[in-house]
C-alpha cells in the first residue's frame, strides 16, 4: 500500500510547524521496528516503557517526523539535538496518543468511512459475535471481514493478530488494507484498553454491539466502575447509527434507560420487551433450538452452538445486521452458524467424553460455560483452568468458586503463569473451591488435560478452559509452544486407538 502524503496537511489542525511545509510522509507506525524511510514515527507513553525508548533507531530507519508525548524520561532539548543532527522534524506534543487513530485515519485515507464498521464490545463473547456477524453478513451478500483476537481479514483466512484490538495506527492500516480488498462491512472487538488508550478514537462505527459487562482487566483500569466507563465510550460514538444492547445485563438496560447516543437501539435477550426475545431454547446432542420473538411473530432456529450464552452472541450478532429488507434472509442465516477455534468448540471420540475447549478467563465466562454443558451431560463435568499471571488477582478464587458450585471434579493448572509463581497463582484460585470434594492441583497443563480427558467416561465432559484458540504459554520470560486443541486432539487420538 503504496502512498505519500504532505506532513502540513496530514497534522493540521492538530500540529502546526512551519518545518513541515514541503515535508513529504511515506510511511507512519508507532513502532521503530516498524518504520521504513521517508516515515512519521509517533512516539508514545506506554505503561511500562517510552516511544522515545527507541528514537535511535527510528532515526537509523529514515524518520522524517518524530511527534512525541513529553515524559520526565526523556529530555526534550536532547530530544531536538539528536532529531535535528539527523535532519528529522522532532515535534513534543502532549496528548498525541489520543490523536494517532485520527491522523492514522487521515494517512490512510479515513477506511472506516468508505466501509460499515462495527464495534463490539463486552467482558465476554466479542470474539464469536464478531464472527458471528462477519458469517451472517456474508451470507447475506455482504463481503465481511473481522479484527479481533483470533486475527484480522477474512475468517478462515485470517492474518494474525498480537492483541485484541491492535494499535491505533495498525487498526487503521488493516482497514485500509480491507477496504481494498473489497470487504463492505467489518465486525471489530473493541476492547477496554483501546477504548481508554483511544486507538480506535479515528474510526467511524456505524454500530456498537454490547455482549455484557463483568469484571475483567481491573490490574489495568484499577476498578470496575472505570472499566465499565471505557466500555461505556463505544455507545456515545460520535455519528453512530445503530447501538445493539443486552436486556438481560444491568449495563445494557441501562443504556437502554439513559442512551448516550441518539442511535436507534436494538436489544435482545430474554427480557419481556426487548427486540430480539429468546423465548425458548431446547438443548440437543449437539446443537441448541431457539425459539426467537421478533415483531410480533416466532421463528425457531436450530444453531450448531452450545450454551444459552451462545444462543445470545448469535442474537446480538442477527442485532448488527439484520434490516427490515432482509429480516427473513438474517434469520435464516443463523442456522448456519459454526463454533469459533476455541469459543466452545467440541471434540470428541465414538463412546468418549464430549470435550470443550473455551477461552472463558474470568468468573462470569467459567460459570456460563459450565451451565451451557451441563445440560448436555448425563454423566460427570470435570473443568480444568487455571488463571494468567501478572493480571486482576482478585478474581482467582472467584473463578474458584464459580467451579467449585457447578462442576463434578476440577482440575487446576497453568494459565500463563508470567512472571508469577504458578503455585502461588494455583492456591489463590483454589482457595475458592475449598469446600470441593475433588479439586486438586497438576500444574503442567499438557498432564492436566490429560489426566482429566482419560478419566473421562462415555457420558461424561470435560471443560478445558482459559486459553482457547492460543498456540502459546507465558511461564517466567519464556514462550513455549502449547495449544490446548491440538493436545485434546492428540489425546482423544491415542485414546481412540
Amino acid at each position: 500500500m503504496s502512498r505519500v502524503v504532505s506532513a502540513e496537511a496530514l497534522l493540521a489542525p492538530w500540529l502546526v510547524d512551519d518545518r513541515l511545509k514541503g515535508v513529504e510522509l511515506s510511511t507512519i507506525s508507532l513502532d521503530a521496528r516498524r518504520l521504513e524511510s521517508g516515515g512519521l514515527f509517533l512516539a508514545l507513553a506506554g505503561h511500562r516503557s517510552h516511544g522515545l525508548d527507541h528514537l535511535d533507531q527510528a532515526l537509523a530507519a529514515g524518520a522524517r517526523v518524530v511527534v512525541y508525548e513529553p515524559h520526565p524520561w526523556h529530555d526534550a532539548k536532547a530530544v531536538a539535538a539528536r532529531c535535528e543532527a539527523a535532519g528529522v522534524v522532532a515535534i513534543e506534543r502532549a496528548g498525541v496518543g489520543a490523536l494517532a487513530s485520527a491522523i492514522a485515519g487521515r494517512f490512510y485515507g479515513e477506511p472506516s468511512q468508505s466501509m460499515t464498521v462495527i464495534g463490539v464490545t463486552g467482558t465476554d463473547g466479542k470474539t464469536s459475535v464478531s464472527h458471528y456477524i462477519a458469517a451472517m453478513a456474508e451470507a447475506l451478500q455482504w463481503p465481511a471481514a473481522v479484527m479481533g483476537t483470533l486475527g484480522w481479514g477474512r475468517p478462515g483466512r485470517l492474518r494474525a493478530a498480537t492483541h485484541t484490538t491492535a494499535d491505533a495506527v495498525s487498526v487503521q492500516a488493516h482497514l485500509a488494507t480491507l477496504r481494498d480488498e473489497g470487504f463492505q462491512c467489518v465486525a471489530m472487538e473493541v476492547s477496554s484498553h483501546a477504548l481508554a488508550q483511544h486507538r480506535v478514537d479515528g474510526v467511524a462505527f456505524a454500530t456498537a454491539v454490547l455482549t455484557h459487562m463483568g469484571r475483567d482487566h481491573l490490574d489495568y483500569h484499577g476498578s470496575e466502575a472505570a472499566y465499565h466507563a471505557a466500555k461505556r465510550r463505544l455507545f456515545a460514538w460520535p455519528g453512530l447509527r445503530r447501538q445493539v444492547l443486552n436486556g438481560d445485563d444491568a449495563a445494557g438496560r441501562d443504556l437502554l434507560a439513559q442512551p448516550l447516543s441518539t442511535a436507534p437501539p436494538v436489544s435482545y435477550g430474554h427480557a419481556e420487551g426487548v427486540t430480539l426475545r429468546l423465548s425458548r431454547l431446547e438443548r440437543h446432542a449437539g446443537n441448541i433450538e431457539a425459539t426467537i420473538e421478533r415483531d410480533g411473530q416466532r421463528h425457531t432456529a436450530r444453531l450448531a452452538l452450545i450454551g444459552t450464552f451462545n444462543a445470545l452472541n448469535a442474537l446480538a450478532a442477527l442485532g448488527a445486521v439484520i434490516e427490515p429488507s432482509n429480516a427473513d434472509a438474517a434469520l435464516a442465516a443463523l442456522q448456519h452458524l459454526q463454533p469459533v477455534p476455541g469459543r466452545m468448540e467440541r471434540f470428541g471420540m465414538p463412546d468418549g467424553p464430549l470435550v470443550v475447549v473455551d477461552y472463558a478467563h474470568t468468573a462470569g465466562a467459567l460459570a456460563a460455560a459450565l451451565d451451557a454443558l451441563r445440560p448436555h451431560v448425563t454423566g460427570r463435568l470435570a473443568v480444568v483452568f487455571g488463571c494468567g499471571g501478572d493480571r486482576d488477582t482478585g478474581k482467582r478464587s472467584l473463578m474458584g468458586a464459580a467451579a467449585g458450585q457447578r462442576a463434578d471434579r476440577i482440575i487446576l493448572t497453568s494459565d500463563n503463569p508470567r512472571s508469577e509463581s504458578p503455585t502461588a497463582i494455583l492456591e489463590a484460585v483454589r482457595a475458592g473451591c475449598t469446600a470441593h470434594g475433588d479439586c486438586r492441583i497438576i500444574e503442567d497443563r499438557g498432564r492436566a488435560i490429560t489426566a482429566a480427558v482419560d478419566n473421562a467416561g462415555p457420558t461424561d465432559a470435560v471443560l478445558i478452559a482459559g486459553k482457547g484458540h492460543e498456540t502459546e504459554q507465558q511461564i517466567g520470560t519464556t514462550t513455549h509452544a502449547f495449544s490446548d486443541r491440538d493436545w485434546v486432539e492428540a489425546v482423544l487420538s491415542r485414546r481412540a486407538g
